[in-house]
C-alpha cells in the first residue's frame, strides 16, 4: 500500500512539473504548410488550379496569443520567414485545344527580428502557362512569365509598418516554337500596413499601397503607365476569426488594365493549428468583355 502510494506520489509530481514544458511545446509553432485550389473565370478562359505551399519562421511564434488575432502573429511579433509554394493549372480556351498543363513555382524570404525595426524582402515567381494549339489553324502557342519583387521597410510603431516596394514581370510568348513576343512591366510604390485594438477587444487590420506600373510591350514605341491604388481591411470579430474586404483601382494608359478589383474573404482557425480560407476576387474591367472572377480555397496547418 506504501508503495502504490509512493507510485502515485511521484506520477502526480513528475506531472506537475512536465505539464508546463508540454504546455510550452505545444503553444508554439515555427513551420506553416498547406493546400489551396482556386478557380479562374474571364473571357474565353477558364482555368483550375491546385497548389501547395510551405512557410518556415526563423523565430517560435505563439499558436494562442493573447492579445492580437492569430493570423498577425508573424507581423506583430516580427519574425522573418522563408516560404515556398508550388502550382499545377489547367485551362480550356474557346477555339483552342489543351495539349499541357501549365505549372508555377516560387520562393520568397523576409528578414525581420524583434529587436529592430527594418523589414527586408524578396521573392522570385516561375508561371507557365501550359501548351494550347489553335482549332483553326495548326498553331501551337505557350507563355512563359517570371516575376520578381523586393521590398524595404520599417515598424514605425509596434504594429504599424511602411515600405518601400519594387517588382518586375518578364513574359515571353513562343508560338510553333519560335519566339513572338516579349512584354515587361516595372512596379515601384508604397505600401503600409496597420493592425488596431478596438474598445471592445476585436481587432481591424488595414493594408494600403499606392504603385506605378510601366509596361512595355515588343513592337510598341512607348511605354504604357498605369497607376495603382489598393485599400484592404480585415476584421476580426474574435482571434481566431478574419473577414476581408478591399479594392485595387488601375487607370492609366493601357485599357486592358483599367478597372476595379473587389476583393472579398473569410479566414477561420478551425482550432490554433488548422485554418480554413475563402477568398474571392472580381476584376471589373473598363474596357468591354474583360471582367474576370477569382476563387481560393486553402488550408493551413501550423507546427
Amino acid at each position: 500500500m506504501i508503495a502504490t502510494r509512493r507510485v502515485v506520489a511521484s506520477s502526480l509530481v513528475a506531472a506537475a512539473m512536465g505539464s508546463p514544458y508540454l504546455a510550452l511545446a505545444e503553444d508554439t509553432f515555427q513551420t506553416e504548410a498547406g493546400l489551396s485550389y482556386s478557380r479562374f473565370k474571364g473571357g474565353a478562359v477558364r482555368a483550375n488550379t491546385a497548389g501547395a505551399e510551405a512557410t518556415y519562421f526563423f523565430d517560435k511564434l505563439p499558436t494562442r496569443p493573447k492579445d492580437y488575432p492569430l493570423e498577425q502573429a508573424q507581423f506583430v511579433e516580427r519574425s522573418g520567414s522563408l516560404g515556398a509554394n508550388y502550382s499545377r493549372s489547367s485551362a480550356d480556351i474557346t477555339g483552342q485545344e489543351r495539349l499541357s498543363d501549365g505549372s508555377s513555382y516560387g520562393v520568397n524570404v523576409d528578414f525581420r527580428r524583434p529587436d529592430s525595426p527594418l523589414i527586408i524582402s524578396a521573392g522570385y515567381q516561375s508561371l507557365n502557362s501550359g501548351k494550347t494549339r489553335t482549332l483553326s489553324i495548326p498553331i501551337e502557342v505557350e507563355a512563359d512569365a517570371r516575376f520578381f519583387e523586393a521590398s524595404v521597410g520599417a515598424y514605425v510603431a509596434k504594429t504599424t509598418a511602411l515600405a518601400l516596394d519594387w517588382s518586375r514581370t518578364k513574359t515571353d510568348i513562343t508560338s510553333t516554337g519560335s519566339p513572338t513576343g516579349t512584354s515587361k512591366s516595372t512596379s515601384i510604390g508604397l505600401s503600409g500596413q496597420h493592425l488596431t485594438r478596438l474598445a471592445g477587444g476585436d481587432h481591424i487590420a488595414f493594408v494600403a499601397a499606392v504603385s506605378q506600373v510601366t509596361a512595355d510591350e515588343q513592337g510598341h514605341l512607348s511605354s504604357e503607365k498605369n497607376r495603382e491604388y489598393l485599400l484592404r481591411m480585415t476584421y476580426y470579430p474574435t482571434r481566431m476569426l478574419g473577414i476581408t474586404a478591399g479594392i485595387l483601382s488601375d487607370r492609366g494608359d493601357d485599357p486592358f488594365s483599367e478597372g476595379e478589383t473587389y476583393t472579398a474573404g473569410v479566414k477561420m482557425f478551425v482550432t490554433p493549428t488548422v485554418s480554413l480560407s475563402l477568398d474571392y476576387r472580381r476584376f471589373q474591367a473598363k474596357a468591354p468583355s474583360n471582367d474576370s472572377n477569382f476563387v481560393t480555397l486553402k488550408a493551413l496547418m501550423r507546427f
